[in-house]
């Protein structure tokens, strides 16, 4: 029997309840050696063939950074309210496992990125330890030169970024003014609310609702997007996942957000890092789950208000 681990966010409601009625016919397939509904269970040994992830899109978001380095092909079941990434439904969570499909199961990788802050040394004062909400991360990115030499830094906090970096605007809520690097050559000053760079997974997220496009899961690419731009001039940009984007954003109150999850206050001349991470996201293919068809049915892409009424009636 494959072996598989159970991951899921046990605080939201109907998970650990749909959990428990799928789980007989789990066990009857494979070998259950971890369940965590806690995110208390530390994944870095863990030697498991699948993670099957309940719940919705931030269960996935979660159990990845709960993996780090360790990352095991997830298998999503939607038991949330949106569930763009999720594989499979409930009802054919088991019948799938029990499939020839999963026997030979094909798994599509997809980017992950890697984001440092960069922090300047204080003289006569310890460096602190790193910060993380990813699991089991050993790598960083690291800083080019840019800005000045990167030997008087060190690394204050390093995270995976499934979905999107933001750099957004606190209080007292003023244009922000932030430097964007690219492979160590200054490309530009970025004026207006934030700035997010989003992965391919990530394009259907914030970046989507702040007027980016939409890129395929399994491109090698980092989109840059601004939210409320000052100059009409400054549009999204795709470019290659194998660069190093490095921000400073010298002026305001400054936030740095990961895939949702506010991380911390930045200081004037802490540089973010951002680049491609030496792993991948691993997700079960499964024969149901066809992307345009989700984008269909799940984002109404494509789809006139015609149609969708006439849907809706069926």
């Amino acid at each position: 029997m494959m072996k598989a681990i159970l991951l899921g966010n046990g605080s939201r409601q109907g998970v650990l309840e749909g959990v428990a009625l799928l789980r007989p016919g789990i066990e009857s397939v494979v070998d259950v050696v971890v369940s965590d509904f806690e995110n208390a269970v530390d994944l870095s040994e863990v030697k498991a063939d699948v993670a099957l992830v309940f719940g919705g899109d931030g269960s996935i978001l979660r159990a990845v950074h709960q993996m780090g380095e360790n990352q095991i092909p997830i298998l999503a079941v939607n038991l949330g309210t949106f569930g763009f990434l999720s594989n499979v439904e409930p009802d054919s969570m088991v019948p799938f496992l029990k499939s020839s499909h999963f026997k030979d199961f094909e798994v599509r990788e997809q980017l992950l990125l890697n984001c440092s802050v960069w922090r300047k040394k204080v003289p006569g004062e310890p460096i602190p330890p790193c910060h993380s909400v990813s699991s089991n991360l050993h790598t960083c990115a690291e800083p080019t030169d840019w800005g000045g030499d990167s030997s008087d830094r060190y690394c204050f906090s390093n995270n995976l970024v499934v979905n999107e970096v933001s750099i957004r605007c606190g209080k007292p809520f003023s244009i922000l003014k932030i430097d964007l690097a690219v492979d160590g050559e200054r490309v530009t000053t970025f004026r207006g609310d934030g700035l997010i760079l989003a992965t391919p997974v990530g394009s259907t997220g914030h970046s989507l609702s702040a007027g980016g496009p939409i890129l395929r899961n399994d491109l090698e690419a980092v989109l840059i997007t601004p939210f409320s731009p000052q100059t009409l001039s400054f549009r999204p940009v795709v470019d290659s996942a194998s660069r190093v984007y490095e921000l400073q954003a010298p002026t305001g109150e400054v936030f740095l957000v990961v895939d949702g999850a506010a991380l911390q206050k930045l200081l004037p001349d802490d540089h973010v890092v951002i680049r491609r991470a030496p792993f991948s996201f691993k997700m079960i293919c499964v024969p149901e789950d066809k992307y345009y068809r989700n984008l269909q049915a799940k984002l109404a892409w494509g789809v006139d208000s015609v149609t969708r009424n006439n849907e809706n009636k069926r």
